[in-house]
């Protein structure tokens, strides 16, 4: 029962005495035939090392816009605040201090507030995004208009 297969690999021959179970691993047991290698051995290795990168190139590219989604957002916010705050008849100073105070601590911000006509107040905050890769710094930009509000400006308070 023993010699060469057809093939490029050898049956081991199980003698009569083994074991139930032990001969029926031994007899699945197929091994290269020595010398050959199978043309195909070791490609998932090198297909994995090339996809690596990219997997991490795609991982970071998604981190950077989830960044700028949530910046456009804040942006938004801030635009939103500070168009409120001036339409209730608060100073540019008040809005711009709104639009601030919608935006984290220390994050720098461009504050534009315009007023096309007398019952209209525009207000537009720019935020600078820095994206991954060390591509150059986006500016996310939002902008928001609020109808004046008729009466009195309200009293200052304290934030």
């Amino acid at each position: 029962m023993s010699g060469p297969c057809s093939g490029s690999a050898e049956v081991v021959a199980v003698p009569a005495q083994v074991r139930l179970a032990d001969a029926v691993v031994a007899s699945t047991a197929v091994r290269p035939a020595a010398g050959r290698r199978r043309p195909d051995a070791g490609s998932a290795t090198v297909e994995l090392t090339a996809a690596i990168p990219l997997l991490v190139a795609v991982t970071l590219a998604m981190v950077g816009l989830l960044g700028l989604a949530r910046d456009q957002v804040l942006a938004q916010g801030a635009a939103r605040e500070a168009a409120r705050e001036a339409a209730i008849g608060g100073d540019p100073a008040r809005a711009a201090a709104a639009a601030r105070a919608a935006l984290p601590p220390g994050r720098p911000a461009r504050i534009t507030i315009t007023a096309p006509d007398r019952d209209r107040v525009r207000v537009s905050v720019g935020l600078p995004v820095h994206l991954p890769f060390g591509a150059r710094p986006v500016v996310v930009s939002a902008t928001a208009v609020a109808a004046r509000e008729p009466g009195p400006p309200p009293p200052p308070t304290d934030r």
